[in-house]
Protein backbone atom coordinates (compact mmCIF):
# COMPACT_ATOMS: atom_id res chain seq x y z
CA UNK A 1 0.00 0.00 0.00
CA UNK A 2 1.17 3.44 -1.08
CA UNK A 3 1.20 5.55 2.20
CA UNK A 4 1.24 9.31 1.28
CA UNK A 5 4.29 11.34 2.62
CA UNK A 6 5.78 14.55 2.59
CA UNK A 7 8.50 15.34 0.43
CA UNK A 8 10.34 18.82 1.28
CA UNK A 9 12.76 20.72 -0.86
CA UNK A 10 15.12 23.38 1.03
CA UNK A 11 17.24 25.41 -0.59
CA UNK A 12 19.97 26.99 1.23
CA UNK A 13 21.00 30.74 1.56
CA UNK A 14 23.87 31.39 -0.63
CA UNK A 15 26.25 34.85 0.19
CA UNK A 16 27.98 36.71 -2.25
CA UNK A 17 31.18 38.86 -1.93
CA UNK A 18 32.16 41.76 -4.67
CA UNK A 19 35.17 43.08 -2.94
CA UNK A 20 37.41 45.65 -4.45
CA UNK A 21 41.25 46.26 -4.33
CA UNK A 22 42.81 49.49 -6.18
CA UNK A 23 46.55 49.86 -6.45
CA UNK A 24 48.51 51.35 -3.83
CA UNK A 25 50.83 54.05 -5.13
CA UNK A 26 54.26 54.93 -3.01
CA UNK A 27 56.59 57.50 -4.09
CA UNK A 28 59.56 57.98 -1.54
CA UNK A 29 61.04 61.50 -1.76
CA UNK A 30 64.48 61.74 -2.26
CA UNK A 31 65.75 62.88 1.08
CA UNK A 32 67.19 66.98 1.14
CA UNK A 33 70.76 66.71 1.83
CA UNK A 34 73.00 70.08 1.67
CA UNK A 35 76.95 69.26 1.84
CA UNK A 36 79.49 72.85 2.98
CA UNK A 37 83.12 72.39 2.89
CA UNK A 38 84.93 74.94 4.56
CA UNK A 39 88.08 75.72 3.62
CA UNK A 40 90.87 74.14 5.62
CA UNK A 41 92.73 76.45 7.99
CA UNK A 42 96.07 76.97 6.40
CA UNK A 43 99.43 78.94 8.29
CA UNK A 44 102.63 79.51 6.91
CA UNK A 45 105.70 81.27 8.68
CA UNK A 46 109.04 81.53 8.05
CA UNK A 47 112.21 82.31 8.84
CA UNK A 48 113.71 83.84 5.68
CA UNK A 49 117.06 82.33 4.06
CA UNK A 50 120.52 84.33 4.55
CA UNK A 51 123.71 84.11 2.69
CA UNK A 52 126.95 85.72 3.88
CA UNK A 53 129.72 86.21 1.86
CA UNK A 54 133.06 87.09 3.95
CA UNK A 55 135.80 88.34 1.02
CA UNK A 56 137.63 90.31 3.39
CA UNK A 57 140.62 87.87 2.98
CA UNK A 58 140.88 87.62 -0.26
CA UNK A 59 140.61 91.77 -0.05
CA UNK A 60 143.00 92.09 1.83
CA UNK A 61 145.91 89.60 -0.56
CA UNK A 62 145.35 92.58 -2.93
CA UNK A 63 145.63 95.03 -0.06
CA UNK A 64 142.16 96.44 -0.31
CA UNK A 65 142.16 96.50 3.67
CA UNK A 66 139.93 98.94 5.85
CA UNK A 67 141.20 101.52 7.86
CA UNK A 68 140.75 99.77 11.16
CA UNK A 69 142.72 96.79 9.99
CA UNK A 70 144.95 98.60 8.46
CA UNK A 71 145.80 100.49 11.42
CA UNK A 72 145.93 97.17 13.83
CA UNK A 73 148.74 96.09 11.08
CA UNK A 74 150.83 99.27 11.29
CA UNK A 75 150.72 99.17 15.13
CA UNK A 76 151.78 95.56 14.61
CA UNK A 77 154.34 95.99 11.68
CA UNK A 78 155.60 99.35 14.37
CA UNK A 79 155.97 96.98 17.68
CA UNK A 80 157.80 94.54 15.76
CA UNK A 81 160.08 97.32 13.61
CA UNK A 82 160.82 98.51 17.37
CA UNK A 83 161.49 94.88 18.78
CA UNK A 84 163.79 93.93 15.70
CA UNK A 85 165.67 97.34 15.95
CA UNK A 86 166.28 97.51 20.01
CA UNK A 87 167.75 93.66 19.04
CA UNK A 88 169.84 94.97 16.34
CA UNK A 89 170.82 97.98 18.40
CA UNK A 90 171.87 95.92 21.48
CA UNK A 91 173.45 92.89 19.47
CA UNK A 92 175.59 95.89 17.95
CA UNK A 93 176.40 97.29 21.12
CA UNK A 94 177.34 94.46 22.46
CA UNK A 95 179.55 94.05 19.14
CA UNK A 96 181.07 97.59 20.41
CA UNK A 97 181.92 96.38 24.15
CA UNK A 98 184.09 93.99 22.76
CA UNK A 99 186.04 95.68 19.93
CA UNK A 100 189.03 95.72 21.74
CA UNK A 101 189.31 91.88 20.90
CA UNK A 102 189.80 92.93 18.01
CA UNK A 103 187.54 91.48 14.58
CA UNK A 104 186.19 94.28 13.02
CA UNK A 105 183.17 95.01 14.58
CA UNK A 106 182.48 98.40 13.52
CA UNK A 107 183.46 97.52 9.64
CA UNK A 108 180.83 94.46 10.16
CA UNK A 109 178.02 97.15 11.75
CA UNK A 110 178.63 99.14 9.04
CA UNK A 111 178.43 96.96 6.17
CA UNK A 112 175.13 95.40 8.22
CA UNK A 113 173.80 98.92 7.93
CA UNK A 114 174.48 99.88 4.25
CA UNK A 115 173.07 96.97 2.77
CA UNK A 116 169.96 96.21 3.02
CA UNK A 117 168.73 92.51 3.09
CA UNK A 118 167.52 91.68 -0.92
CA UNK A 119 163.75 91.25 -1.08
CA UNK A 120 162.97 87.91 -2.70
CA UNK A 121 160.83 88.40 -6.10
CA UNK A 122 158.45 85.26 -6.82
CA UNK A 123 155.02 84.62 -8.57
CA UNK A 124 151.97 84.34 -6.34
CA UNK A 125 148.27 83.97 -7.01
CA UNK A 126 145.28 85.94 -5.18
CA UNK A 127 143.61 85.27 -3.49
CA UNK A 128 146.26 83.04 -2.36
CA UNK A 129 143.66 80.36 -1.86
CA UNK A 130 140.46 79.39 -2.60
CA UNK A 131 139.23 79.34 0.75
CA UNK A 132 139.76 83.07 1.52
CA UNK A 133 136.56 84.08 0.40
CA UNK A 134 134.06 82.46 3.12
CA UNK A 135 130.66 81.53 2.60
CA UNK A 136 127.52 81.44 5.60
CA UNK A 137 124.64 79.82 4.05
CA UNK A 138 121.74 79.55 6.78
CA UNK A 139 118.98 77.82 4.90
CA UNK A 140 115.77 79.54 7.05
CA UNK A 141 113.02 77.69 8.14
CA UNK A 142 109.42 77.19 7.20
CA UNK A 143 106.26 75.95 9.52
CA UNK A 144 103.14 74.83 7.73
CA UNK A 145 100.17 74.37 10.30
CA UNK A 146 97.13 72.85 8.30
CA UNK A 147 94.14 72.47 9.90
CA UNK A 148 91.60 70.79 8.36
CA UNK A 149 88.13 71.76 8.95
CA UNK A 150 85.47 68.87 8.43
CA UNK A 151 82.51 68.74 6.17
CA UNK A 152 79.02 70.27 7.39
CA UNK A 153 76.04 67.60 6.49
CA UNK A 154 72.93 68.78 7.03
CA UNK A 155 70.30 66.28 5.43
CA UNK A 156 66.73 65.85 6.30
CA UNK A 157 64.85 62.65 5.60
CA UNK A 158 61.71 62.92 3.40
CA UNK A 159 58.57 60.39 4.26
CA UNK A 160 57.43 58.12 1.75
CA UNK A 161 54.07 59.95 0.43
CA UNK A 162 51.71 56.57 0.14
CA UNK A 163 48.17 56.91 -1.87
CA UNK A 164 45.79 53.99 -1.25
CA UNK A 165 41.92 54.30 -1.17
CA UNK A 166 40.74 51.21 1.29
CA UNK A 167 39.68 47.73 0.33
CA UNK A 168 36.05 47.65 -0.13
CA UNK A 169 33.94 44.57 0.67
CA UNK A 170 29.71 43.93 0.01
CA UNK A 171 28.27 41.38 0.88
CA UNK A 172 24.82 40.43 -0.21
CA UNK A 173 22.05 37.55 -0.78
CA UNK A 174 22.83 35.66 -3.93
CA UNK A 175 20.41 33.07 -3.12
CA UNK A 176 17.59 33.17 -0.51
CA UNK A 177 16.90 30.04 1.41
CA UNK A 178 14.00 28.14 0.79
CA UNK A 179 11.34 25.18 1.78
CA UNK A 180 9.35 23.09 -0.21
CA UNK A 181 6.56 21.00 0.65
CA UNK A 182 5.21 18.27 -1.60
CA UNK A 183 2.45 15.58 -0.56
CA UNK A 184 3.31 12.56 -2.31
CA UNK A 185 1.32 9.50 -2.93
CA UNK A 186 -1.76 10.84 -1.80
CA UNK A 187 -5.11 9.43 -3.33
CA UNK A 188 -8.66 10.81 -2.70
CA UNK A 189 -10.90 7.90 -2.41
CA UNK A 190 -13.92 9.56 -4.77
CA UNK A 191 -16.07 6.85 -2.92
CA UNK A 192 -18.93 7.89 -0.85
Amino acid sequence: MNMPYLQTHITNAQLGINYSQPDMKMKQPQADLQIKQPAADLEISYEPSSLSIDQSEALADVDRKGPLRRTKEWVEQARQVLAEGVAKRARQGDQMMEIEHGGGAIARISQENSNPPMKEIGMGFLPKTPFRVKFDYDPGKVDIEFTPNKPIIDSKANKPIIEHENWKAEIYLKQKDSIDFELKNFQIDQYV
